[in-house]
């Protein structure tokens, strides 16, 4: 018999008191008494959207392209936080933070990466964000829009598989304050202010902003004895003001400034002795006397589901008394300027510029073990700075023409700043070893140029169809000295790398409003992502003969990705606008993609070290369908569903670990028929993703209003890595909320997230026992033994049960 559990239970049970809690008032008041007051916030239709996706504002059920946009009362009503529950209620968008807040790698329709620039890219207000985006909140935020498959045409470079893009509220367009406390589990924690104003015709507006959330320790780590794993804190600050001094210009600034400190992420690994297929073959004899000789190239793998690890043992504490934070600080800086200028005649001429600036600082033990790797350089840390500058203008004809237009130019450059790095090799606590900081000062720049238009025609009442470009050329240097310290010996090696990538990115339109409440459209659309360089082939403590072993094997770069996405889709409202259906099929071709390949390096003092190349590893075709529905199926009821089928098939992938692990030879080529990965799914991308929402607004007798809420997530398996054997098993994730105004101003919000307690693994990636040496077979024509280590699997777990109590009041 199945036993069900306590927890799910007692959250079932809460959850429908919860919706019948109104009902059952009214029903106990005394008869004589006045009806409640009605909510004026309760569902009766459902929101039409203006969206801004392609540079023009157009309704969202008339714009022949899939978006999913979430307004300011939907994410107040659903207490949603950052991108990552966006992305929970989102078709084909999967957004994991298993390493931190700052190693996210967002997958839109299966466009998956391990390493390297995210084939997904974020924006505020049309402006691209460089660095972390899941610690910037929602607590300003007009609407958010997802906008999927590749928008190249209309946003350039990095929105390979799609954009998101946050739009903030113009200041003092709700004058106004609001304060916000709030607290939880694991020392959760969360306080907020914000306060608008404008004069009396409005021409003048302004808001001010302090936010500040995170939480404590949420796991606990055997190594330091102390709960030091997955604590965040974010602290932001933001003022912006908009002027219009005449009916037909309109100026808007903004400026943030926002801090992050996050303890290091919870990790483990595996461990080599628990692999469970293409296991190691010892022939019994040793390598120099201390390395066991394999008689394949076989290092050992895991097939099935790896599950989330019970314990965690990672050396923060070494950092902390080498004088180092262990975990991550981000230092942002973000500052636009936006004016906007009306002709008589109904064109617009908009300006947007933008500076922005980080600093990032990340120490982590990358073994995810108590075990000092390569005697301590796996504890790395770093700090790292980048600023960038943009310009964008945009000249837009009357859209109430019957053939309007837009015209745009774009500049953008960004720079690294001077920073500074290193490891704990040899520190030990209590020795007398002194961690030595290596500063750097790369001269690395990006420089993208753009010129890109869209050509919108209504051929007639039912048929429009729209043509858009963008030619860009991105200039790209990478250039410095790498400076490494190993035992006694300090090693440099300078390099000067530089390429410059040019594409022409189209997308084609064709939409039929079949009916006043059903839209159909076709696209065709390309997609581009620029190459770049692996600069950690260029590793100061290398051997050159490795070195130049890396670069003859094509290493240090990579070229850039292409794509092309043909799609069809429906757009519909039914019942009088209650219920709405948007619906479409797609199919990607996708060449050149850039995933990553692993391999140890012998270092200058005879270690080996490994580390992680960015490739073009060959071609895959995707095909999916999505699908969102709303429905407010009575008064004040709404539910909606969103669903994604994503197949991600692998076309053509030649990998010597492939060969590796499956060839029937003992020291196999990239020639070896097993090297080619043809037929496999692309990792990190899970087959099928849903999420169900229910949410009610109702009143009690005595006139207080409230919301409840139940958002469902279903994430498939998802694959680890292109040979399909080790999987990160399928997560059903309940989050509940339910938030009660006693005044138009006061509103107390009780929520659990996680609410079942769902333990599937947030990530997982290949890694190596760095403990394990063996000698394997060299890869022909290479003749005799390499040294290298057994394969391990490093697993972090997602976040448990949390739950907490949010207080806000209006003035």
């Amino acid at each position: 018999m199945k036993i069900i559990k306590p927890d799910l239970l007692c959250s079932s049970i809460a959850f429908a008191l919860m919706l019948c809690a109104g009902n059952a008032a009214a029903q106990a008041a005394d008869e004589s008494a006045a009806p409640p007051a009605a909510n004026s916030d309760a569902v009766q239709s459902l929101d039409q959207i203006t969206v801004t996706a392609r540079g023009v504002s157009e309704p969202l059920q008339q714009m022949p392209l899939p978006i999913t946009a979430m307004s300011a009362q939907t994410i107040e009503k659903k207490g949603l936080v950052d991108v990552r529950d966006i992305a929970n209620l989102s078709p084909s968008f999967s957004f994991k933070s298993g390493y931190g807040r700052g190693f996210d790698r967002p997958v839109i329709r299966g466009m998956s990466n391990i390493q390297g620039e995210s084939n997904a890219s974020f924006f505020i207000d049309g402006i691209y964000v460089e660095g972390d985006i899941s610690s910037y909140g929602l607590e300003n935020i007009q609407r958010v829009e997802v906008i999927r498959g590749p928008q190249s045409a209309a946003f350039g470079r990095r929105t390979f598989s799609g954009a998101v893009n946050f739009i903030t509220k113009r200041p003092g367009s709700a004058p106004g304050g609001k304060v916000t406390l709030g607290a939880g589990n694991y020392g959760q924690e969360k306080m907020g202010l914000f306060y608008s104003g404008a004069n009396d015709d409005g021409s003048f507006g302004y808001d001010l902003s302090l936010n500040k959330r995170g939480n404590d320790g949420v796991f606990y780590n055997n190594a330091s004895g102390k709960k030091d794993l997955n604590g965040t804190e974010t602290i932001s600050g933001m003022a912006a003001i908009a002027w219009s001094p005449t009916d037909a210009l309109d100026i808007t600034a903004r400026v943030m400034q926002q801090k992050s400190r996050d303890q290091h992420f919870a990790a483990a690994r595996l461990g080599s002795e628990n692999l469970n297929c293409y296991l190691p073959e010892p022939t019994g004899d040793l390598y120099f006397g201390l390395y066991p000789i394999l008689e394949s190239r076989r290092r050992g793998y895991y097939c099935g589901e790896l599950k989330a690890p019970s314990e965690y043992a990672l050396n923060t504490q070494e950092f902390e008394t080498a004088g180092y934070f262990s975990g991550r600080k981000t230092d942002l800086l973000r500052t636009s300027v936006v004016v906007d200028y009306l002709f008589a005649n109904g064109w617009n001429l908009t300006s947007t510029s933008a500076y922005n600036k980080s600093e990032t600082y990340s120490a982590s033990d990358q073994d995810y073990s108590t075990i000092r790797g390569y005697g301590g350089a796996f504890e790395s840390f770093s700090n790292t700075g980048v600023k960038n500058w943009s310009q964008d203008i945009r000249l837009t004809t009357d859209q109430s023409l019957a053939v309007s237009g837009m015209l745009g130019a774009y500049y953008y450059k960004q720079q690294a700043q001077p920073g500074w790095g290193g490891d704990l090799t040899g520190y030990t606590i209590g020795g007398n070893k002194v961690v030595t900081t290596i500063p750097a000062n790369p001269d690395d720049q990006t420089v993208n140029k753009a010129l890109y238009g869209l050509i919108n025609w209504h051929i007639n009442d039912q048929w429009t169809t729209s043509l858009e470009g963008r030619y860009a050329r991105d200039e790209i240097s990478k250039g410095g000295t790498d400076v490494r310290v190993l035992g006694a010996g300090t090693y440099r090696q300078p390099y000067a790398l530089a390429k410059t990538f040019s594409s022409f990115t189209p997308r084609w339109t064709l939409s039929y409003q079949a009916q006043e409440n059903v839209n159909l459209y076709g696209l065709v659309s390309k997609g581009n992502k620029p190459g770049g360089f692996n600069t950690d082939v260029y590793r100061a403590d290398f051997l050159e003969t490795e070195r130049d072993a890396l670069i003859a094997r094509g290493l240090n770069t990579y070229k850039e990705e292409e794509a092309w996405n043909y799609e069809l889709g429906m757009k519909s409202d039914w019942l009088d606008g209650t219920l709405r259906v948007n619906a479409n099929i797609y199919q990607i071709d996708w060449t050149n993609q850039q995933l990553t390949e692993t391999g140890p390096v012998i270092r200058k003092n005879g270690s080996l070290f490994s580390t992680s190349y960015t490739t073009n590893v060959g071609e895959s075709r995707i095909r999916g369908f999505e699908l969102e529905s709303q429905w407010a199926f009575a008064q004040g009821w709404l539910a909606s569903l969103a669903y994604s089928y994503t197949d991600a098939e692998i076309l053509k992938f030649i990998s010597q670990d492939q060969a590796d692990l499956f060839s029937s030879s003992n020291a196999p080529t990239l020639a070896d028929p097993a090297a080619d990965a043809a037929g496999a799914t692309l990792p990190r991308v899970p087959k099928h993703k849903a999420t169900l929402g229910l949410m009610y607004d109702g009143a009690l007798s005595n006139g207080w209003e409230y919301t409840a809420n139940m958002d469902v997530n279903y994430e498939g398996k998802r694959y680890i890595q292109v040979d399909n054997l080790a999987y990160i098993g399928a997560s059903t994730r309940t989050n509940f909320r339910f938030s009660i105004r006693p005044t138009e101003q006061l509103q107390v919000s009780a929520y659990v997230n996680n609410a079942f307690n769902d333990r599937t693994l947030e990530d997982a990636q290949r890694t190596i026992n760095p403990d394990a040496y063996v000698a394997v077979p060299a890869v022909p024509p290479l003749t005799g033994l390499a040294v290298t280590n057994l394969r391990d699997f490093g697993l972090t777990p997602s976040l448990p049960r949390m739950y907490g109590v949010e207080v806000s009041y209006k003035f």
